[in-house]
């Protein structure tokens, strides 16, 4: 009988390379010498996968992840700290940026168990710790400087500063084994811009007289959206304004909605408009409006219909894939979740903002097979990666 724990590493490797995330992590499970051979051996990335949606649950240590593939949920076994108590303001390249509930910041690759601690939110300009004679934080103090230059400083709970002090975070790139990576953090009441280098051991934060609703990172640039669609490209290089694409010309109705920006499948930037009911209590999605930047005029052109694509949005950076490579995503769809961390916090147990908006019949579905969960920690879109 043949003994299949002796493959050569390359034959491994050749299976590796064709196999799904979860075939791979299930291939090294299978036995000490694969999970050996591939921790040291370096293979072709799995294939892109379709995107994960991480689930709130009342497990400490294990994080669930809803597969739109498998229509299954995979139970993850996450590192300290307890991963339901983190919230998660970014997801990209497969790794995912977490706030625990001392307000301390990590990247975590879930399926890796790998971890790379983020500075201290202290590091911010007048963000202070009061602690208590034991030593556990009793508040935060932040601060906000006045026109005529004096600060003045608001209490808040470590449970007020999760809800209303973090918003979103993008990486520039996956960790590499050089620890290369930026991370920029949309952050404060004013949702001010902050950016952090591997291995700095504070937040540079950005003065400007923008607040933002939305950072992505592509073609080496970090672009911002702010209120009304102004969007600004930021040189990475110690993140300077590059230059204002394009100013606000969105219709006014429009202004008070959530915006996000996205890098289309040809290359070019696209803003989506995400407009809320009518409700004053709870207020969920009813719409999406998308526009393409024309680079010529450079002026906002709406866009009818995304066609063969499937766009994902919330606090993941957001990201187009094609329905005819998976086949198991709706296509002219945008697939949502909320990332409006104090709607999530106010209404725990309220019915999830999350689901599908068809471009041509503007119609909101939920999601196939996902049910229903809590709205705390929110919910969050997770491209799974072994990196």
């Amino acid at each position: 009988m043949a003994d299949w724990s002796k493959l050569s590493t390359d034959v491994l490797g050749l299976i590796h390379d064709k196999l799904s995330i979860p075939d791979c992590i299930r291939l090294k499970a299978a036995c000490k010498s694969w999970n050996l051979a591939f921790k040291f051996e370096h293979h072709c990335t799995p294939k892109l996968q379709s995107p994960w949606l991480m689930l709130p649950d009342h497990n400490d240590t294990v994080a669930w992840f809803f597969s739109i593939a498998d229509k299954k949920i995979y139970k993850v076994p996450c590192p300290e700290p307890m991963i339901r108590r983190r919230i998660c303001i970014g997801s990209c390249h497969g790794w995912l940026i977490t706030v625990d509930d001392n307000c301390n910041m990590h990247l975590l690759n879930p399926l890796t168990g790998v971890q790379i601690p983020l500075p201290s939110v202290t590091t911010l300009p007048f963000v202070i710790i009061v602690r208590d004679s034991q030593e556990r934080i009793n508040n935060f103090m932040i601060g906000e400087q006045q026109t005529n230059g004096d600060v003045v400083y608001l209490a808040y709970s470590v449970w007020r500063m999760r809800r209303f002090f973090f918003h979103k975070a993008v990486l520039s790139m996956a960790p590499d084994a050089d620890g290369n990576f930026t991370v920029v953090m949309i952050y404060s009441v004013r949702k001010r811009l902050a950016f952090a280098r591997a291995g700095d051991e504070a937040w540079t934060s950005i003065q400007t007289p923008h607040g933002f609703h939305d950072v992505i990172h592509c073609d080496d640039k970090f672009y911002t959206a702010s209120h009304g669609g102004t969007v600004m490209a930021w040189e990475p290089n110690g993140l300077a304004i590059v230059s204002e694409i394009v100013s606000s010309d969105i219709d006014e109705a429009y202004i008070g909605c959530m915006m996000y920006l996205v890098e289309s499948p040809d290359g070019n930037l696209m803003l989506i408009a995400r407009h809320a009911g009518e409700d004053p209590i709870i207020s969920h999605t009813s719409l999406f409006l998308v526009f393409a930047l024309d680079e010529q005029d450079l002026r906002w052109k709406t866009v009818k219909s995304l066609h063969q694509q499937t766009l994902f949005l919330g606090s993941n950076q957001s990201m187009f894939l094609s329905a005819v490579d998976f086949p198991e995503l709706k296509h002219n769809c945008i697939y949502f979740t909320n990332n409006i961390l104090e709607f999530c916090a106010y209404f725990q147990y309220a019915d999830s903002d999350i689901g599908t908006f068809n471009m041509e019949s503007k119609k909101i579905e939920p999601i196939d097979h996902v049910g229903r969960h809590l709205n705390w920690p929110p919910s969050v879109w997770f491209f799974p990666s072994l990196s």
